[in-house]
């Protein structure tokens, strides 16, 4: 049936935003994380951020780790959130695929990550991340939902 805001009948082709988007800053490396809520770009900067490391395909869930994070306003609760991510690489070599966000507020997020620790022989890591900086950094309201961007130190 044809109908004013669709004259020929078609099916609408809705583009979807990904997740995440990585881009280049001088030395260091970015991305711009999407969600439709605070949660759910919490969980995308974090996979973000980790395919910075590994390809997100060579990670299997085989472990999971519980994580809190206390900050001030939304961006030091992130940018504390993927620090806990990065320390956990850094100290069990532990990679995570997926990431569940129980509880934001203004001041704590509270989550668990899944994942599995790094093994040579079966993940290709493309890049050490030194920590999450604060250059840059921000999370602003758009019309669908939330965007960030972090630069990471490397």
């Amino acid at each position: 049936m044809n109908t004013p805001s669709n004259p020929q009948g078609l099916a609408k082709v809705v583009m979807q935003q990904p997740p995440y988007e990585v881009f280049e800053h001088t030395a260091d490396i970015g991305i711009h994380a999407y969600g439709k809520t605070l949660p759910e770009l919490f969980k995308h900067a974090s996979q973000g951020m980790e395919s910075l490391l590994v390809a997100p395909e060579q990670v299997s869930i085989t472990q999971q780790r519980e994580i809190t994070a206390e900050g001030h306003d939304s961006v030091s609760l992130l940018i504390a959130w993927l620090n806990e991510l990065i320390f956990l690489f850094d100290t069990e070599f532990l990679l995570f695929r997926d990431v569940v966000i129980d509880r934001l507020t203004e001041n704590r997020v509270t989550g668990r990550a899944y994942g599995e620790p790094y093994r040579s022989e079966r993940h290709d890591l493309s890049s050490a991340i030194k920590a999450v900086t604060w250059h840059e950094a921000a999370i602003e309201q758009t019309v669908d939902g939330y965007r960030a961007r972090i630069i990471f130190d490397l």
